[in-house]
């Protein structure tokens, strides 16, 4: 019988299965070997390595000055232009802009560091300098005061290096952290630099240094010499009408408000301003060297007042203003406010520019004019135009009143809108 052919299939297949099996072992072997090798690799290299920190970069400051206050006519020169604008609390302020006060008008600016600038009437001053060292963060504001009076307060420098400065055509200031200064200049180029708290250095156009420290002030003349060093006497203490006291008359028109303060050691003498705005840029009441820690006022109309006062010494030299205090005249229920017939008062346009309220009109000669509470001023012809600002946003009404020589008012109420 002849030998068979025949593959025996069976066998290899089972061989192939085997060799199958055997590389398969081998891949997973040299899998798991590379698994060890990463996992020692990783806890020897790795493991203890510090986690990297991804460093947040803070966003750059915005060096800017802005107005936080407008009142009365306040224009604004912008760098690189030839015109004067109206300002507005939307405009931000840069180096060498100018801004100019006018008649009864002021303004507060707000520096991105804190610094606050209050501008009285009739100044002028420039912008010099606000910026932040990119690298050092130190930072420093400045401004040049051309004529007129500004009053200001600095804050905590965070940063070592930052710096306040001040300057007049006479001679130029840095001021310390958390003080409080007065500077004025004088039709006639004069400066006086009074510093109320803080420290404070100067140095005058003839090369003269001064350090100043809490109440004390120096003046210098226009050529840039300077006089002595010179102390401020203390801040007097209001006594009455005490802050947001209401007084109430049967006829404001012929009763006597007392304002008492508490005397200053030293002083020989007051400075008294009421006004109906606590920046007292239109005072009602502007007098100087008043002898008694007191004073009377007669007739004061219905409304909201403002007051404070100034200690002046032996040599003339005036301290820091007290903090104001505000208080209310208020007409008894049923009582008569005048017995003659009620003035003209016509609203030739009234119309609002963000928070500012601009309005004018005419009365009789002599009256007095109120807008919401706050007195403006009346030309002789009994015309009068003004800017007043408004605190609060949206739909408000606001009140325009007019009181005649006999006592006589006429009141009207007009709706507007006040958006910031």
């Amino acid at each position: 019988m002849a030998p068979s052919n025949k593959r025996d299939h069976r066998a290899e297949d089972d061989l192939l299965d085997w060799f199958t099996i055997s590389y398969r072992t081998l891949y997973l072997a040299a899998a798991g070997l590379l698994a060890v090798v990463g996992s020692v690799v990783y806890v020897m290299y790795f493991r203890d390595q510090p986690a990297q920190v991804v460093e947040e970069v803070a966003p750059p400051t915005v060096t800017t000055a802005r107005f936080t206050t407008l009142e009365g006519s306040v224009k604004v020169k912008p760098v690189g232009t030839f015109e004067w604008v109206t300002a507005d609390r939307s405009m931000v302020l840069k180096k060498s802009d100018l801004v100019r006060t006018g008649p009864g008008a002021a303004a507060e600016i707000t520096f991105f560091d804190g610094t606050v600038v209050h501008v009285r009437p009739d100044s002028l001053i420039t912008i010099e300098e606000t910026s932040e060292d990119p690298s050092t963060k130190a930072r420093k504001v400045a401004w040049h005061i051309s004529s007129g009076e500004v009053n200001f307060q600095t804050v905590r420098k965070n940063v070592p290096g930052s710096e306040t400065e001040v300057s007049t055509p006479t001679a130029r200031g840095t001021v310390g952290e958390n003080s409080n200064a007065a500077i004025r200049v004088a039709e006639t180029g004069d400066s006086d630099f009074r510093l109320f708290a803080g420290s404070g250095r100067l140095e005058t156009k003839s090369g003269q240094t001064y350090d100043l420290a809490s109440s004390e002030g120096v003046k210098v003349d226009a050529s840039g010499k300077a006089g002595p060093k010179v102390g401020l006497p203390a801040m007097p203490t209001l006594l009455a009408p005490p802050h947001q006291a209401e007084i109430t008359y049967p006829n404001p028109n012929v009763a006597t408000t007392l304002l008492a303060w508490k005397a200053v050691e030293g002083a020989t003498g007051y400075h008294v301003m009421v006004d109906y705005s606590a920046y007292f840029n239109r005072p009602l009441v502007d007098r100087k060297g008043l002898r008694d820690s007191s004073v009377e006022l007669r007739g004061l109309d219905v409304g909201k007042y403002y007051w404070r006062v100034a200690a002046i010494d032996k040599n003339g030299e005036e301290g820091d203003f007290s903090a104001f205090a505000r208080f209310t005249v208020a007409s008894a229920a049923g009582s008569t406010r005048g017995d003659g017939p009620p003035p003209p008062l016509v609203i030739e346009s009234i119309d609002t520019r963000q928070n500012i309220l601009h309005v004018k009109g005419r009365t009789e000669p002599g009256a007095t004019v109120t807008v919401n509470g706050l007195r403006i001023e009346v030309d002789g012809d009994g015309s009068f135009t003004d800017y007043i600002p408004l605190e609060s946003p949206g739909r408000q009404m606001v009140v325009i009143r007019a009181t005649g020589l006999n006592g006589g008012v006429n009141e009207r109420k007009q709706p507007v809108v006040v958006s910031y």
